[in-house]
């Protein structure tokens, strides 16, 4: 079941965390500039007054620009994403929305691992209604998957992922079935497959999901 709600004590609590940790990346990001710039401008002093000729001298003037402005586009890059989060986190406050989606049931499908696009999961949860999600936010835990969970979900303005946490309000449950290898990768490829990322519900039966998702 997919509802909203407000953000929760410890959702306020684990955002204002991340804000704190982006002061943090911010004032050392402009020590790591600082640093650097010195760095290369102490460096190019040193051996300027070994130079013998003219040539040797636009080498290394150049040599210290490129090196100076490596440092300034580390540090732009690096400030422009710490600033779109920063703005996306400020939106979630604004919003004060939070997308649950709240799962009971024990029969479920893992699809594993193959590389490191994560786990993926087809989920029961209804007599005829079959929940996908997965990535990399899902490995197994010592809790999770268990019989009653809730995924919770805050978006910035532009739908991107900014919180994303799972409660465990249940007992810890095994699949009924793993597919891995190839079979995953057929499953999965298919145009048919839910998209994970979107938590799509489809009809059906686990014990039928090849036949859904191959359309027979």
């Amino acid at each position: 079941m997919q509802t909203e709600r407000p953000l929760s004590d410890k959702e306020i609590k684990i955002l204002r965390q991340d804000l704190k940790r982006l002061d943090k990346q911010k004032l050392f990001q402009i020590k790591f500039l600082v640093g650097w710039t010195l760095l290369a401008i102490i460096v190019g002093t040193f051996v300027y007054f070994r130079l013998d000729t003219t040539t040797e001298l636009y080498l290394l003037i150049g040599t210290v620009l490129i090196y100076i402005l490596i440092g300034v586009w580390t540090f732009l890059e690096t400030y422009l994403k710490q600033k779109k989060l920063r703005k996306n986190i400020n939106f979630v406050f604004a919003t004060n929305k939070v997308k649950s989606i709240k799962v009971i049931g024990t029969n479920y499908i893992e699809l594993s691992e193959i590389e490191d696009e994560g786990v993926n999961y087809l989920f029961q949860i209804s007599d005829n209604k079959i929940l996908s999600f997965g990535g990399q936010d899902f490995y197994p835990t010592k809790n999770f998957p268990s019989d009653n969970f809730e995924i919770a979900i805050c978006n910035g303005q532009k739908g991107e992922v900014v919180l994303l946490e799972i409660y465990n309000y249940g007992k810890k449950i095994l699949p009924n079935r793993k597919i891995t290898g190839q079979h995953k990768r057929d499953l999965i490829g298919s145009i048919n497959y839910p998209d994970p990322d979107k938590f799509v519900i489809i009809d059906g039966q686990l014990e039928s999901i090849e036949a859904i998702i191959n359309g027979k």
